[in-house]
């Protein structure tokens, strides 16, 4: 298992923490967009049909991230592959969203997928950063 401290002390440490973060604030979204679709805090937004898939897709991230962070065998695979997943179904979400016309949702699924996308990016490509 490789040592986050023997990561942090460089630009690839920073760089280690983005991807991390981006992965977190991602999976705590979806986390939160799926409480709030399932109406668990009230009835702000209820859609029930896309609170399961949320859930799922942020719990899923969630655990990539803690495995990237703690350094698990296979943890880059396994990011990569949750990130990924997760880039996918916020592209379905976009064509649910869109013609729905409710401008917090379409704002929120474009941030969430630019998120996405650099995480996977950098993922891709700074492999050595989480393995």
């Amino acid at each position: 298992m490789h040592s986050l401290r023997k990561k942090a002390g460089n630009s690839s440490g920073s760089l280690r923490t983005l991807i991390l973060a981006l992965m977190f604030v991602a999976a705590l979204t979806l986390l939160a967009a799926s409480a709030v679709h399932a109406s668990l805090l009230g009835p702000i937004d209820p859609f029930p049909g896309a609170a399961p898939p949320e859930a799922l897709l942020g719990l899923v991230l969630a655990i990539a991230a803690v495995a990237a962070f703690l350094s698990w065998a296979r943890a880059w695979a396994f990011a990569v592959v949750a990130t990924l997943l997760a880039l996918l179904g916020t592209v379905y979400g976009l064509t649910v969203t869109v013609p729905r016309g409710e401008p917090g949702d379409v704002v929120y699924h474009v941030s969430l997928l630019a998120g996405l996308i650099l995480a996977t990016g950098l993922l891709i490509r700074q492999r050595s950063l989480v393995d």
